[in-house]
């Protein structure tokens, strides 16, 4: 029996990660969402400079463009997720293990936070440059306060008996944040990357939309060409790209900490 369930860090039934049910749930509500826009662009007929139908996107869109911009987004977005989480995570580390340090990284942290990343943007690109650099700078930016938060909440969740079990056992600090502060924090760490993930493709979007390149560089240049088909099909890739790294990250969670009970 390892140290980390003496301390009592709940242990969870495995489940599978996805049931037939549940997957074919989710197809019917997607393809049932899908059928309404197509009857509802029918019906309605909604020109499709305002909103094509999905039939049309999906034939006169122009997909080889689209795709090679995916890719561009994705990498930025993987770059940005994964130094922003860094960041965050041992920021909150260190916070959590002197008082001095939290009140050096935390107020900085927290204006930085509090200014818009639009106004940030011309600065980033002056010590950056237009391009992807700029975009995972800006990635990085958004998903790191929320890590940093939620994963200090949990490095500080642990009890006082747990800890002073861990002074009985004379563990040392770096005994007591291996066997203990951290593990109890991953529930909350994950919580924080589910968060993230969606937030880090929307930021790099956001700073495509500024510096170039990327689906959120189509998604203007096709609006302004009034090429709708193009802009909505950068619009469904985003929406896949956000959706297939919370996945993952639900996955790593489920991998990761078998024993944290989750809703």
């Amino acid at each position: 029996m390892t140290l980390t369930r003496v301390l009592a860090l709940p242990r969870r039934p495995r489940r599978r990660l996805v049931t037939p049910t549940s997957a074919l749930i989710s197809l019917g509500v997607l393809a049932a969402a899908v059928v309404v826009w197509q009857l509802a662009v029918w019906i309605f007929r909604i020109p499709s400079f305002i909103l094509p139908a999905p039939s049309d996107i999906a034939l006169q869109a122009d997909w080889g463009t689209a795709l090679s911009a995916l890719a561009q987004t994705a990498l930025s977005t993987a770059a940005g997720f994964v130094a922003g989480n860094i960041v965050g995570y041992v920021g909150a580390l260190l916070i959590s293990s002197s008082r001095t340090v939290s009140s050096i990284i935390f107020p900085g942290a927290l204006v930085l936070r509090s200014i818009p990343v639009v106004a940030l943007a011309p600065f980033i690109t002056l010590a950056f440059g237009r391009g992807p650099a700029a975009t995972v700078v800006v990635a990085a930016l958004i998903v790191f306060f929320p890590t940093l938060i939620n994963s200090l909440q949990g490095l500080n969740s642990v009890s006082a008996e747990s800890m002073e079990l861990m002074k009985v056992l004379n563990a040392s600090r770096l005994q007591s944040y291996a066997r203990v502060r951290i593990p109890a924090s991953l529930p909350s760490f994950f919580s924080a990357l589910r968060i993230a993930a969606p937030n880090a493709v929307l930021g790099v979007m956001t700073a495509e939309w500024i510096v170039g390149g990327g689906l959120g560089h189509l998604v203007i240049t096709s609006w302004l060409a009034l090429q709708m088909q193009t802009m909505w099909s950068a619009v469904v890739l985003s929406a896949i790209l956000a959706a297939a790294l919370f996945s993952i990250v639900a996955v790593l969670e489920r991998t990761a900490i078998t024993w944290a009970r989750t809703t």
